[in-house]
């Protein structure tokens, strides 16, 4: 038997497609993250997910209603699995993030954010979410709709890669799945990173 974490980027925002970082802001989904989200509900009401977790910000729990909905459950939120609490540069693009706050970003490397989370604190509270998960579900599959940054230190972990180091994979493909499953043995492996084939099956540019 096997223990399957579905790690789901929840659907598109307003500031997604500006290009905006979000940390904390409760930015709601737009009509294409909404498109998204019933995209992949479609994608995931046969798989035999026994729960469904997510975010407590909105884009999150939002995109996570619709695809429990699809299962006839309802989601569970929990506030370890927002993205990083990004301080100052909430609200910001990269380049302007880089004209501001020169001295805190480096392209291949996790920005300190004035007044923003830490690296250690959201790795921490990740892993302490996950390791929840991992406990309550094992040999389950289950489902938690979450954020981009928080995905990524997961990830990053699970492959062993320097801390802080900003790795060369992508996910910024709204509703993307990453499945993670863990074996008898307890170690974690990565299915599938960020897959959004979903939605390149509506043959629509929701992306």
């Amino acid at each position: 038997m096997s223990t399957t974490i579905l790690l789901i980027r929840h659907g598109q925002t307003d500031w997604n497609a500006a290009g905006r970082w979000q940390g904390h802001q409760d930015v709601p989904l737009n009509e294409v993250g909404r498109q998204q989200a019933r995209a992949l509900a479609a994608r995931l009401r046969h798989w035999p997910i026994t729960a469904v977790y997510a975010s407590d910000l909105s884009r999150a729990q939002a995109t996570a209603e619709v695809v429990a909905a699809s299962l006839d459950m309802t989601p569970q939120l929990d506030p370890d699995w927002r993205e990083r609490g990004l301080g100052k540069l909430e609200g910001m693009t990269r380049s302007e993030v880089q004209l501001y706050f020169p001295q805190v970003y480096v392209s291949q490397n996790f920005v300190d954010a004035p007044e923003g989370e830490t690296y250690e604190m959201l790795q921490a509270r990740a892993l302490r979410a996950f390791g929840r998960l991992v406990s309550a579900h094992r040999d389950e599959t289950t489902a938690v709709v979450t954020h981009g940054g928080t995905i990524r230190v997961l990830v990053s972990h699970i492959l062993c890669l320097p801390e802080r180091y900003y790795a060369p994979f992508s996910l910024r493909g709204n509703t993307g799945i990453t499945r993670i499953d863990i074996g008898e043995n307890r170690l974690a492996q990565i299915t599938f990173l960020n897959d959004t084939s979903h939605l390149e099956e509506k043959l629509v540019n929701l992306s």
